[in-house]
């Protein structure tokens, strides 16, 4: 890995892939003419714009993430969350359909949709916009500040009922400033 990757797609673990997903990224890079790199899991779609592997192991898929311009990606909350603290910009493409044996996941949309009310997440509903997300998302900055502070000692405390006041353990992260 050498440089700066236009776009990063990664589409998780998940035993079938996200066939849609991959096709749809490669074919925005082919269009826009842009480098990529896409973690593909199972899906039986093979790029032929990016390069990709199946799988990467966590710290090689984070040093990637770190180098990308974009990350593209499903709504799952640990590339999610990789990606935020990288302060990368983020195209999320929800996985759809009810939770099953076969489709673990569920329907990714409410998630992306209650997360981009509070951080700045692009949610591309539909593949074949993905293109124009992927262009919106190059346009804008290349650093994105994402306050992760967590809120799980007031909801403790709301649970409790009030009888005490638990203090955050951490506080807001402190995220990469806005460039």
């Amino acid at each position: 890995m050498s440089g700066r990757t236009e776009l990063l797609v990664a589409v998780g673990t998940f035993v079938h892939g996200f066939d849609e997903l991959v096709a749809a990224a490669d074919s925005a890079a082919e269009a826009l003419r842009i480098r990529g790199f896409a973690q593909i899991g199972g899906s039986r779609v093979l790029p032929r714009r990016l390069e990709w592997v199946r799988f990467l192991p966590p710290a090689e898929m984070r040093a990637r993430i770190a180098t990308a311009l974009v990350v593209v990606c499903h709504g799952g909350v640990g590339i999610l969350g990789d990606a935020m603290r990288a302060g990368r910009p983020i195209v999320a493409v929800p996985r759809r359909g009810p939770t099953s044996f076969d489709h673990p996941a569920g329907d990714q949309l409410p998630l992306l949709r209650r997360l981009a009310e509070r951080y700045s997440i692009g949610v591309c509903e539909r593949p074949e916009e993905l293109r124009a997300a992927i262009e919106q998302a190059l346009a804008g900055p290349t650093t994105v500040t994402y306050p992760l502070g967590s809120d799980v000692p007031d909801i403790v405390a709301g649970f409790l009922g009030g009888r005490q006041r638990l203090e955050p353990a951490l506080g807001p992260a402190a995220g990469p400033e806005m460039r």
